[in-house]
């Protein structure tokens, strides 16, 4: 029978040549928890784990059990629920890190670079580096090959937080940007058609393409919220009111997200 998502601790094929091991972290930002990839075709002597989550040693252990011989760990970006458990699993795995941050690499991993075609012995798949900045400065998505890149299948696009399967998601306030999110979700969605939905967190989808442009259509909607708000009460309206205005229904749990939310969108504005 075909495991679905979630399935704690267990290592579930999501492609022929992806499967993934869920970390028991689940939480508002993190839906079930963090999703950890396992890249490696059948028959392959070793893998290629991305994101290998917090550092979290029960999941680590599993992980590193369930990948085996671990060639390589590759980082979508820094954010603690994807990256802190990186260096203990280096420890685990003697397998070298590679990121777009220059200080999360370790071992012999140099940094990404956007176009990198990432190739490890003992493993057939290859990943192609594609940087989308947005959601942090540093993020990336990997696209998986059963092979060479542009000779062989692409099977899934693996995007860290960039997409979620589930609901949207945030985009930091300290070094992300939303002109950026919004280029990096057009790249996807006319690179992604057809192409399976890898996702930081919650279940895979069918279509990156379909995923992305929803996103672009509520960021849109959201900006073109802020406007009718700002031609009615003025541009000098305060924040409490703007989001009163936007968010009529708003969860007081979620009104933190909102108002962040808020004012990276206003940030856009003031640029354009």
């Amino acid at each position: 029978m075909r495991m679905e998502h979630p399935a704690y601790s267990q290592l579930r094929p999501v492609t022929e040549s992806v499967s993934v091991v869920l970390c028991p972290n689940p939480g508002y930002a993190s839906l079930e928890g963090t999703n950890s990839w396992v890249i490696r075709a059948e028959g392959d002597t070793h893998s290629i784990v991305i994101d290998p989550g917090p550092e979290d040693e029960g999941h680590l252990n599993v992980l590193g059990a369930k990948a085996e011989k671990v060639g390589l760990v590759l980082l979508t970006h820094h954010h603690p629920d994807h990256a802190d458990g990186a260096h203990r699993f280096r420890q685990l795995t003697g397998a070298p890190i590679r990121a777009f941050d220059p200080t999360a690499c370790a071992g012999d991993g140099t940094p990404l670079i956007d176009g990198d075609v990432v190739s490890v012995d003992g493993v057939t798949p290859q990943v192609e580096v594609v940087h989308t900045p947005g959601h942090t400065a540093d993020s990336a998505c990997f696209f998986i090959w059963s092979g060479k890149p542009g000779e062989s299948t692409l099977e899934g696009i693996i995007t860290g937080d960039t997409i979620a399967g589930r609901h949207t998601t945030m985009i930091s306030e300290t070094d992300g940007d939303l002109g950026q999110y919004l280029d990096t979700l057009r790249l996807l969605e006319e690179r992604g058609q057809g192409v399976t939905l890898l996702p930081g967190h919650g279940p895979e989808g069918d279509d990156v393409s379909a995923f992305a442009r929803k996103y672009i259509d509520r960021r849109e909607h959201r900006l073109n919220q802020i406007r009718e708000v700002h031609s009615r009460l003025g541009e000098d309206v305060d924040l409490k009111t703007l989001i009163d205005e936007m968010y009529d229904d708003v969860d007081p749990v979620l009104r933190h997200a909102a108002e962040q939310s808020t004012r990276v969108a206003l940030r856009y504005l003031a640029k354009q």
